[in-house]
């Protein structure tokens, strides 16, 4: 069972934030290797992590963060707009009221042991279904995100509404791929949202 956490940095109560920030560090830089500023030593932040950054944290039923995610309004400074514009193609960079930037999305467990498929492909879902409420309730109607073929798959297989805003490029020797998700009648269905509620 997850427990689900939404709100800014001052919203996330009980040193939240300071776990997250370390639990990004070993995701994204010790694990996958990404080259990331980070503020502090075993922590990792970026000039988006803002006062305004909307967070979704999950932890595990021990309380360990086992899955983030980031959401930022496009109409201010976002990750893919400011850093990777050319991910979108030559297209204008999203800036709209109701579209959010989703970005830092992982569901990986760095404490004890590996999920079994099942519960990660839980874990993921459930994840994924919180950021689609949150951001709905913020106004949004369209997420756009970058992110690896084998997340876009994923994310696609579960029936979630989402589709390539310009073809993959080659970020650190890997091919990245800017995608819109639709937070439409597919993905509510898929993910088993109503729309009144989220």
């Amino acid at each position: 069972m997850l427990t689900i956490l939404i709100g800014t940095s001052s919203q996330l109560q009980g040193g939240v934030e300071p776990d997250l920030a370390a639990y990004r560090h070993k995701v994204f830089v010790e694990h996958l290797g990404w080259e990331l500023p980070v503020v502090e030593n075993g922590l990792e932040r970026d000039q988006f992590d803002r006062t305004d950054t909307l967070y979704v944290v999950a932890k595990d039923q021990r309380g360990h963060i086992c899955g983030c995610a980031r959401l930022l309004p496009t109409t201010h400074a976002y990750l893919l707009g400011s850093i990777f514009p050319e991910l979108m193609g030559g297209q204008s960079i999203p800036c709209s009221v109701d579209i959010w930037e989703l970005s830092r999305y992982t569901t990986q467990v760095i404490h004890g042991e590996t999920a079994s498929r099942h519960v990660a492909r839980e874990r993921f879902r459930s994840l994924f279904q919180a950021v689609v409420k949150a951001a709905i309730k913020r106004g949004a109607i369209r997420l756009i995100t970058f992110t690896s073929m084998g997340m876009e798959r994923l994310t696609r297989n579960f029936g979630i509404h989402i589709h390539r805003a310009a073809a993959p490029k080659m970020i650190d020797g890997q091919p990245v791929v800017a995608c819109w998700i639709e937070l439409d009648n597919q993905t509510l269905q898929a993910l088993e949202v109503c729309r009144a509620v989220a």
